[in-house]
């Protein structure tokens, strides 16, 4: 998260951010609705997020935190209706917006619950298509109870859209980023509540346990929440539901009661940590 602050706390940051608004500032003296207030906002925050995890995989934001930085870009778009298109104070108005805007947004990141150890590694993040995933998770070879839950669906939710046109219906998602559909709920995975018995099958396509390897590789401050919520998910499938994801992390698999999962590896690469693998819960 250091890295991410860093970048707003910049003076060329800053010149940017006043750039960019001050060439659309009337663009935000239309935003009169606020139908059309949400809607600006969704898009500021998803914009903000995409930033972070191409930046930075990892970035975990909490809802206290994703609810913190939607409102902070709220208050920008109000703020920013006030101040005059054609004015000789509006660029120092706009300075004075922007300066508070990334104070606020700094502050926001530096209580986020779910900051993680930054002496790691930082790798780009890419949203892959539907089939693919489909594909490496052997999705067609394997039995899909409804409902389904894809955990880290991505801003597209790609693969959701893929199983719909496969002929599935009772489908849903989260992630980090705001989505006009339903379905899709804007939530940290730490902070979903998975209820008991509830789903059929719970996909999670380098999200959740590639962050969860991270964890246990580092043993770093979130390892026991992964370990709780792995045990969370299992518990949320139906009996005969799957569990089905990639990478695979076996020291946490190899730990699991026989009587009550079966698990299946699907080799990808030789490297057989990168494996596939469906956890089903057994019906008794």
């Amino acid at each position: 998260m250091n890295n991410i602050i860093t970048y707003l706390s910049s003076e060329e940051t800053k010149n940017a951010i006043m750039h960019l608004i001050g060439e659309n500032l009337s663009l935000y003296q239309g935003i009169d609705t606020e139908e059309k207030i949400q809607s600006l906002t969704g898009s500021l925050y998803n914009y903000f997020v995409l930033e972070c995890v191409q930046n930075n995989q990892y970035v975990s934001l909490s809802n206290e935190t994703i609810d913190a930085v939607n409102s902070i870009y709220r208050n920008l778009i109000k703020n920013l209706r006030g101040v005059a298109v054609s004015s000789s104070t509006s660029m120092d108005n706009l300075e004075i917006i922007v300066q508070n805007h990334r104070k606020r947004l700094i502050a926001a990141l530096q209580h986020n619950t779910y900051t993680e150890n930054q002496e790691q590694i930082f790798i780009p993040c890419s949203e892959y298509s539907g089939s693919f995933q489909s594909q490496l998770l052997r999705l067609d070879e394997l039995v899909l109870k409804e409902p389904i839950l894809d955990v880290g669906c991505g801003k597209k939710h790609q693969l959701l859209t893929f199983l719909q046109e496969k002929g599935h219906a009772n489908l849903y998602g989260i992630d980090q980023y705001v989505s006009d559909d339903t379905r899709i709920s804007c939530c940290n995975w730490f902070d979903y509540h998975f209820l008991p018995t509830t789903w059929g099958t719970i996909i999670a396509h380098m999200s959740f346990s590639n962050h969860f390897r991270r964890s246990l590789i580092n043993q770093d401050a979130t390892l026991t929440l992964y370990t709780e919520k792995y045990q969370e998910i299992l518990n949320s499938l139906l009996p005969g539901g799957c569990f089905i994801y990639s990478p695979s992390v076996k020291t946490i698999e190899q730990t699991l009661d026989e009587a009550s999962y079966s698990v299946t590896y699907f080799p990808n690469l030789e490297d057989r940590n990168l494996d596939t693998v469906c956890i089903q819960k057994k019906s008794r």
